[in-house]
């Protein structure tokens, strides 16, 4: 997703990324809900994954925690994911900021808006957002590479071909 986005931003000329949410969500539903259920459990170790769904809903969880600390203790359920999914909508702003260079360079010029949006399935309406509270800080922070491609080997097109076998 995020190289589709630099090619469209960077060699396409957009001039504006929407990340978008959507009420009802039941990704954000079922993270907010695998939060609650382990939010009792401190100094117990959380369950493992057993899926890629289960994995997904653990991963989301910290949005979720997130969201339950900047409405308090005793929020209601329902105002706790709708309140989840906005905060998802500006961790995936900040995800793309901290680890695209190439979008941070276009924001910080001025040829790029990341903004956010919450799109209200019972209305059809769009709830825009606008940047991540927390832009001016990321962009003022280091680049960094994602977790998932610290550590892994980069090839270029100057590397040349290379063997299937050695592929996997």
């Amino acid at each position: 997703m995020v190289g589709s986005l630099e090619f469209c931003c960077g060699k396409l000329g957009s001039k504006l990324i929407l990340v978008m949410g959507h009420t009802k969500c039941g990704a954000i539903a079922g993270a907010t809900a695998t939060y609650l259920a382990n939010k009792g459990a401190e100094g117990k170790a959380m369950k493992s994954a057993g899926s890629a769904l289960e994995g997904l809903l653990i991963g989301l969880s910290d949005v979720a925690e997130q969201a339950n600390q900047e409405l308090g203790p005793g929020v209601e359920e329902s105002k706790l994911i709708s309140h989840t999914v906005r905060v998802n909508v500006f961790r995936s702003i900040e995800f793309l900021l901290t680890y695209s260079e190439p979008l941070r360079a276009l924001v910080k010029s001025g040829n790029l808006e990341i903004q956010g949006g919450i799109y209200h399935l019972e209305t059809g309406r769009v709830e825009f957002l606008g940047h991540a509270p927390t832009q001016a800080e990321v962009l003022a922070s280091d680049f960094t590479l994602p977790p998932s491609v610290k550590g892994l080997p980069v090839r270029t097109t100057t590397d040349g071909p290379m063997p299937s076998v050695e592929a996997l």
